[in-house]
């Protein structure tokens, strides 16, 4: 996973869509994306073209009289400058599909986001409930969230835990301490457990649970401070510094061609235990390892795991479009068109419901670790919703590897990135 470097750029440009255009420009009521009954366009960083045909297909069939016209714009790095481009001069879709919830609060203060609150209601309450809270910002709902959604849970790998005698996966934190022990032989190279090490936005990402797991929260209740720098915080970023300072995880990084995840150590046999997402069982099964996977181990307030989403939100483009894009939203988020998307990227449901239909069940009959990645989205967080997150994100994981690499306490560490992170939320925020 990679940093996207741009939030302090796009809020300074957000900030001059603000001052050309709001509610009462018409370049609000009636981008490109066109205002003629009930056609509008959609912007996507993430489907392809053959998806797309089929999604834009399906849609008008459905809804008569509507028209969908989608359109693969960017990656998702190069996404929202386009849409904050595109912004400015009034050429706006009607719909946003992203794969970066934080893009929409910068998008917001266009004056061009038209907020769903009340409108998908029963869409919003189905879904997961650390997703459904993701996408709030200030009071209002910016977007809602679509299927194909991503988690970490811990890998392991079969024949070290047998060779060790370890019967079963660790279920807490202390287990797998202990369970680490066992299978560690720094002189051999073999370590019971990954930590990552970098400098790179997947140490926060795979970090964060872990916090949640204590009891801790990332943000405070309103997202005007950072909440990491807490007994609960600094119980468990010691967990991993305890683990690195005993020889039990590689005191070295493993990433790889600009993936931080670890994925090498665990595939070449060098470590037993590793967090990562169900992107990585096919990489794992190439590599021919021998591999289960567990819940993310419990702390004193339970499990859970860190989720990434895609988001759709909707633009002021005019009364038929609009109407139209609001249709699509809705159409996007039934379970069967949920399942559909969960089934073809690989993901996973975004609500519970969509692991009933028949697509996504024919997909979980080939795969026997779908389960535990979905089980895991009852207790799971996504990244908070705010313009400040990469900023924060940042400094909490400089100062993670500052105290990894021994260079700080655990305590001194989440103190300094909880100062750095206030003064971004104070700007940014």
């Amino acid at each position: 996973m990679k940093i996207r470097k741009q939030g302090v750029i796009a809020l300074g440009l957000a900030l001059a869509v603000a001052a050309c255009g709001g509610p009462g420009d018409p370049s609000a009521s009636g981008g490109a994306s066109g205002s003629d009954g009930g056609t509008f366009t959609y912007w996507t960083s993430g489907w392809q073209p053959d998806q797309i045909a089929e999604i834009d297909a399906a849609f008008d069939k459905a809804h008569p009289g509507m028209h969908a016209k989608g359109q693969y714009i960017a990656s998702s790095d190069q996404f929202l400058p386009k849409v904050i481009s595109a912004l400015k001069n009034g050429t706006q879709p009607t719909v946003l599909l992203t794969q970066n919830p934080s893009d929409l609060p910068v998008i917001a203060q266009s004056g061009k986001l038209v907020p769903l609150d009340g409108k998908l209601a029963a869409e919003t309450d189905a879904l997961y409930p650390g997703i459904k809270e993701s996408l709030f910002y200030k009071g209002h709902q910016l977007g809602i969230a679509l299927a194909g959604v991503g988690d970490i849970v811990l890998f392991y790998n079969k024949k070290a835990f047998a060779g060790a005698g370890i019967k079963n996966p660790p279920a807490t934190w202390s287990e797998l301490a202990e369970d680490a022990r066992r299978l560690s032989d720094p002189a051999k190279n073999k370590y019971g457990f990954y930590v990552p090490l970098g400098e790179a936005e997947w140490i926060t990402f795979a970090w964060t649970p872990m916090l949640y797991a204590e009891g801790g929260s990332f943000l405070n209740a309103d997202g005007t401070a950072t909440a990491f720098n807490s007994p609960a915080g600094v119980k468990a970023l010691t967990t991993w510094v305890d683990l690195v300072k005993a020889g039990l995880a590689p005191s070295t990084s493993y990433a790889q061609a600009g993936s931080f995840d670890g994925a090498p150590a665990f595939a070449s046999g060098t470590v037993a235990m590793i967090v990562n997402g169900q992107w990585a069982v096919p990489t794992f099964g190439k590599a021919g390892v021998d591999f289960g996977v567990a819940p993310m181990p419990k702390g004193a307030a339970g499990t859970s795991t860190s989720m990434g989403i895609g988001v759709a939100a909707l633009l002021k483009t005019g009364a038929g479009a609009e109407k139209a894009g609001l249709a699509f939203l809705k159409f996007l988020t039934t379970p069967e068109r949920g399942a559909y998307l969960a089934a073809k990227n690989g993901g996973l449901p975004s609500d519970p419901a969509q692991l009933e239909q028949q697509a996504l069940k024919d997909h979980i009959a080939g795969d026997p670790t779908y389960t535990v990645f979905a089980e895991a989205e009852k207790t799971g967080k996504v990244r908070p919703i705010t313009p400040a997150y990469n900023a924060i994100s940042q400094s909490l994981w400089t100062e993670i590897n500052a105290a990894l690499k021994g260079r700080k306490t655990p305590a001194e560490a989440l103190a300094k990135a909880a100062r750095d992170g206030d003064a971004a939320l104070k700007k940014l925020g």
